[in-house]
């Protein structure tokens, strides 16, 4: 199963803006690459280094100030919890020391797919 929607990616590659989408088309093609593969570690980076991408498409310098300056009181919830869920989770695979035991992340633990979409969406509709 797709992480982003090919539609998206597709509506994405269609946009004419001030701002080349190319980086974030290509973030979002390996995003559902290396989720396909299970590659659970890259998953959640990816899908961290996107959403530090995109503030400036918004009028932002970053993700926390487009959370806090942007959308209806609904948008603003979905990017709460995208901000703040998954920059904890990813922090902790990314910044983690080795310890004397782990426990790998699984498919549930990275899986942020409706929130992605609703800002993939957003983008969509602004252009």
């Amino acid at each position: 199963m797709l992480y982003v929607d090919i539609d998206r990616i597709n509506k994405l590659k269609s946009i004419e803006s001030q701002f080349d989408y190319s980086k974030l088309i290509r973030l979002c093609e390996e995003l559902n690459s290396n989720h396909s593969h299970g590659n659970h570690y890259s998953t959640a980076k990816l899908v961290r280094t996107i959403i530090n991408h995109i503030p400036p498409i918004f009028g932002f310098d970053t993700f926390p100030q487009f959370v806090a300056g942007y959308g209806a009181k609904s948008f603003k919830g979905v990017m709460e919890h995208l901000d703040k869920s998954l920059r904890n989770i990813a922090d902790g695979y990314l910044h983690e020391k080795i310890r004397k035991r782990e426990i790998l992340p699984n498919k549930n633990q990275v899986d942020f797919r409706r929130e992605l979409d609703v800002l993939l969406s957003e983008i969509i509709r602004i252009n």
